[in-house]
């Protein structure tokens, strides 16, 4: 009995060690816990392959567990015995598996492989084709029945030339479907989003890919626009995602970024700046929970059916970059168009809280309120000329 708890303590305490390297292997490239990962596995991996005749002791070893139980099963009919033949089988096939691809790693070295990761995620970023129209739309059936939408300034966009799209963020940014919508329907224009490495960590990561959206890496960016791509930023990523209760709603939280300003300049991309304005309105923080990444928080909020409301966008004027000449390292010319896309933005918002302001049906509920009193008009006027038609039939 010692013996069997023995092989099932070890059978168990491999198998949690695959796991944990498929776990790696399988973990997004874009991710910051990736090569922490990586690295963890190759301490552990590079002492087991320096101990002599380590590996194949234990392959053999899980070999002789699978041959032997499997035998005591048809010899005593033992359920158990089946039950270990079988997960000591799938532990050597998984284990030697696992060991070719440790074998690769240390071969090629951690920043190596990941290299090679990043060029499969290129290739596939490059290929990306988005959801049909109608697909779009029903994704966004469940913000339908709440959220409504409108828009100011689509007028201005080009359908025939790649933007980058520069907007400013809500907190825990639900408007961004809504605008890739907004962009798809109106103007057959689907933008890549371009998202902070911490998405990726997370279950939110194929959600977002799903939708587009990029790690926002130069490399990624360059890939993109050299395709010709429209690609849509967030200068205040994260931060305004996660925004602190302190900070006012709708501030830019850019700092001194001109990394989208330089990617704009290197590839002459017209920057299309971008507001929005009414997700915010919709909660009140209770409290913010420090996240420990990159100072930021886990806000904490509450909303009430009476709070949900109208999400209004905003369209500016494009701002060309051609001009410099793609002289995209020049801190004087990408702290100018940062500067320029950050003072449109701005006046976008204040352009939109003044409408939203002044919005009757800026409620959800009031939205309701309006349908309910126009079909309720609508069908008492109806009364009203059938029943005049019928005294008329009758006289």
């Amino acid at each position: 009995m010692l013996l069997l708890a023995i092989v099932d303590s070890a059978l168990v305490a491999i198998n949690i060690f695959n796991a944990f390297v498929l776990f790696a292997h399988l973990h997004p490239v874009e991710s910051p816990l990736k090569k922490l990962l990586l690295n963890c596995i190759q301490r552990v991996v590079s002492d087991f392959h320096s101990t002599r005749y380590g590996i194949s002791f234990v392959l053999l070893s899980l070999l002789c567990i699978s041959i032997c139980s499997a035998t005591r099963y048809y010899q005593e009919d033992d359920l158990a015995m089946l039950i270990r033949a079988i997960i000591s089988g799938y532990t050597f096939a998984c284990t030697s598996i696992f060991i070719k691809l440790s074998h690769q790693m240390l071969q090629l070295s951690i920043d190596r492989l990941m290299e090679l990761e990043k060029e499969v995620a290129r290739h596939d970023i490059c290929n990306f084709t988005p959801p049909t129209k109608s697909v779009m739309d029903a994704l966004l059936t469940p913000y339908k029945p709440f959220i409504s939408v409108e828009s100011t300034g689509l007028h201005r966009i080009p359908s025939n030339t790649p933007h980058l799209f520069v907007s400013n963020h809500s907190i825990y940014g639900i408007e961004m479907p809504l605008l890739l919508n907004q962009l798809y329907q109106h103007k057959d224009i689907f933008p890549r989003g371009l998202a902070d490495h911490f998405h990726f960590a997370t279950l939110n990561g194929p959600i977002i890919r799903a939708f587009g959206a990029v790690d926002g890496t130069r490399e990624n960016v360059d890939a993109l626009m050299e395709k010709g791509e429209s690609v849509l930023v967030y200068p205040g990523g994260g931060h305004e995602v996660l925004k602190h209760s302190s900070v006012p709603r709708y501030e830019l939280m850019w700092k001194q970024r001109v990394g989208f300003a330089r990617c704009a300049i290197k590839h002459g991309y017209p920057i299309l700046p971008c507001a929005c304005v009414g997700t915010e309105d919709m909660f009140e923080s209770v409290c913010d929970i420090p996240t420990g990444y990159k100072g930021m928080v886990l806000p904490i909020s509450v909303t009430s059916p009476c709070k949900v409301q109208k999400c209004f966008f905003w369209f500016g004027t494009p701002i060309e970059t051609k001009q410099y000449n793609g002289e995209y390292t020049c801190d004087e010319y990408a702290k100018e168009v940062r500067d320029k896309t950050k003072m449109a933005i701005e006046a976008g918002i204040k352009e939109l809280k003044e409408k939203q302001a002044s919005d009757p049906e800026r409620y959800t509920v009031d939205q309701y309120k309006s349908q309910i009193r126009r079909k309720f008009c609508s069908s008492s006027v109806s009364a009203a000329v059938s029943d005049d038609e019928h005294s008329l039939k009758e006289d």
